[in-house]
């Protein structure tokens, strides 16, 4: 099939794209709305005169032209809708509102030392008056018994200030607030327990607060029933999304693996529910009215599904893309599979813009895409005539199809690679289904007792024979390449290239292969550069929260100081995204005295972190001078380092240190405000 066919069986993707491209455009630039406003009304009576004007409608010359305002149509749509969601999320002058009330709209989360939960706010208190206004905020609540009581609905009132949420600014961090404006939440502030109080217990009827509280009872039902330890972790994540019940340690041996993707009810699982409830409703097929009873009882399985795994974001897109290939099967029409998961993409898109930026929404429709497309292909370049050995080939090319279509974005955002995955998949892809299927069993025999006991202990000592084989791949040598890092113009020339290999050896272009080897020469010259860049030396003081950390990397070699030990989880937050940014190979790490001068190349750096300083610094030539520790520097002693710079980490209480310098010729960079603090050395 050529491309121009290819186009023609699912014509939607010609709306699609340029809707997103429209998305993408309005989330980097600025686009004002009255420009959009007039491209949107003159594309749409382009469009109309097209239509009305029979010889330009009937003239193949003037096709073109339609498609053009067509395009046009769609790209400001895209834009619009981004437009619009970001004006829906802000609170006017929210800095003077210092009491608000609202309704809890997500299911509370449980930190160490804080409930988390979401706010749909509904009146702010301000100039003295209460005004209704509309946003979202993200509270953390101290955590007590009335906190931990609350549930989604439940309307409280809070006093407290509003702060918009921002990143730390350390190099190369993971953007936290453009994660959470993705999400409509643009402020954020920590209530004590005195500053809130609950105004009314939710008393109406909530689908989604009925599909938590139904999660949490069918939990409860694998304990009663006799699941533990691992096997429970497992098949409460893998069956009911419960990714909360999983130990770190079944983590990352998963991860490892590349099997993590089972942990997170997604596309795969409802994926499995399609493709098994459509095996066995083949029979159906046959005539127009089995197909709408089938496209029915599909719908109805997908989303008495998505109930069961407590309605989250994920398998509710996951819901909405199969429930409408689904309808798309009833027609059953060539090529509706495509245009299917087109129509459902731009549905999405157009209740939601930003969940474009969602990773789930992209690794499923880009796996679901590429094993459509890429599978059979793999699949007929093999012929194998053992049943067994033909199903293990198949299991396989689907492993490796959606390794084609997420393999760049798995890089991009987990900088790590599972190098046997197919093994893996080959474990956990065949039995996942199995244990759908049997917790399932479990849940409806639940009140017979012998019959749940046989059944959970079945399940218990499969899944730990699961989590044994996936234990043993993640030991395997090499299982797992960690950090590594593409760049995004790095990702996108990855999928230039998935896309121009595929026309050239599947469509016969020629001028693709030429393309191909342009793409790999631009990503060899990027890489060049990243590495000529990695020879600089540099010092960076690190936002961390109440603590120091400070990196001096010369060229692909860091040295990491900090006052405690950092774990794994601090290093992957703090220090890895920018060290694999710089191409950094070998890492040392070492503790700080309490007060240190080093000197680097020409420049004289002090840190200092001792409340009794005087004795310590008289007569020091210093160029940098880093406080810690709520240091005790006052202005007569920071004479001593008069034309220095000095920087304020995190580690320092909120105290103002300003005042005690404004009149020294000091320039002061405080991380808490400014973000990390950058010395080329």
């Amino acid at each position: 099939m050529y491309f121009r066919e290819f186009l023609h069986t699912a014509p939607f993707i010609r709306l699609l794209f340029p809707f997103i491209m429209g998305i993408v455009l309005a989330e980097f630039y600025s686009l004002d709305n009255w420009m959009l406003y007039i491209s949107i009304t003159f594309s749409f009576v382009a469009l109309l005169v097209y239509q009305l004007i029979p010889a330009l409608r009937k003239s193949y010359v003037y096709t073109f032209i339609f498609g053009i305002f067509i395009f046009v149509l769609c790209l400001s749509t895209g834009a619009m809708r981004v437009n619009s969601s970001n004006e829906s999320m802000f609170l006017s002058s929210f800095d003077s509102i210092t009491a608000f009330k609202g309704l809890i709209k997500r299911s509370p989360d449980e930190k160490n030392k804080s409930i988390a939960c979401v706010l749909d706010v509904e009146k702010v208190f301000k100039n003295k008056i209460w005004e209704k206004d509309n946003a979202q905020v993200l509270l953390y609540l101290a955590k007590d018994s009335l906190s931990k009581s609350l549930c989604i609905g439940d309307e409280i009132l809070v006093s407290s200030n509003l702060e918009r949420v921002r990143n730390n600014g350390n190099p190369n961090e993971f953007d936290y607030a453009k994660y959470l404006q993705h999400r409509y939440i643009l402020y954020s502030t920590y209530v004590r327990g005195a500053d809130w109080e609950l105004v009314e217990k939710n008393q109406t009827y909530s689908i989604k607060q009925e599909a938590v509280a139904w999660r949490q009872k069918l939990l409860d039902i694998y304990k009663e029933a006799g699941l533990r330890n691992e096997s429970y972790e497992i098949l409460s994540a893998l069956t009911l999304g419960a990714r909360d019940e999983v130990s770190e340690d079944v983590k990352s041996v998963w991860t490892a693996a590349g099997a993590t993707h089972v942990l997170a009810v997604s596309g795969l699982h409802v994926g499995i529910i399609f493709g098994v409830m459509q095996f066995l409703l083949s029979f159906l097929s046959r005539s127009k009215l089995g197909r709408y009873i089938r496209a029915i009882i599909l719908i109805l399985c997908l989303w008495s599904y998505a109930l069961l795994t407590g309605l989250s974001p994920s398998v509710m897109r996951a819901a909405s893309m199969f429930s409408i290939l689904a309808i798309g099967l009833m027609i059953n029409r060539k090529g509706t599979i495509y245009n299917s998961l087109m129509i459902s993409a731009c549905a999405l898109l157009l209740y939601d813009p930003f969940v474009l930026f969602d990773v789930g929404f992209q690794f499923s429709y880009l796996a679901v895409i590429s094993i459509v497309f890429f599978q059979p292909k793999f699949e007929k370049l093999l012929e194998v005539n053992s049943f067994i050995l033909r199903w293990a080939w198949k299991l396989f090319t689907v492993s490796l199809a959606a390794q084609v279509g997420t393999f760049p974005l798995s890089v991009y955002y987990f900088h790590q690679f599972p190098s046997y995955f197919f093994l893996s998949n080959f474990v956990i892809i065949p039995v996942a289904g199995l244990l759908i299927y049997g917790s399932a069993l479990l849940l409806i025999f639940s009140e017979i007792d012998f019959i749940s006991k046989w059944l959970a202990y079945c399940l218990q000592h499969f899944v730990e024979f699961i989590h044994s084989m996936i234990y043993q791949i993640q030991a395997l040598p090499g299982a797992l390449i960690e950090r590594i890092t593409f760049s995004s113009f790095q990702v996108i020339l990855l999928y230039s290239l998935i896309i121009s290999l595929t026309l050239s050896f599947w469509w016969k272009r020629k001028m693709a292969l030429f393309v191909s080897l342009l793409i790999l020469t631009v990503f060899q010259l990027v890489n060049i550069s990243v590495f000529y860049q990695s020879r600089e030396s540099e010092l960076i003081v690190l936002n961390a929260n109440k603590q120091t950390v400070i990196c001096i990397r010369d060229r692909q070699n860091m040295l990491v100081l900090s006052d405690t030990i950092l774990n794994e989880k601090q290093k992957i937050r703090l220090v890895y995204p920018y060290a694999m940014a710089k191409g950094v190979k070998h890492y040392i790490y070492d503790i700080l005295k309490a007060n240190e001068i080093r000197e680097i190349n020409d420049k004289r750096i002090a840190i200092l972190g001792n409340s009794t300083l005087k004795d310590d610094i008289q007569n020091l030539d210093v160029d940098y001078l880093v406080l810690r520790n709520n240091a005790n520097v006052r202005g007569q002693i920071l004479t001593e380092f008069k034309g220095c710079v000095v920087v304020k980490d995190a580690s320092n209480y909120s105290r103002n240190y300003r005042a005690d310098t404004s009149l020294l010729a000091t320039n002061i960079w405080d991380t808490r405000i400014k973000g990390a603090f950058h010395l080329p050395l």
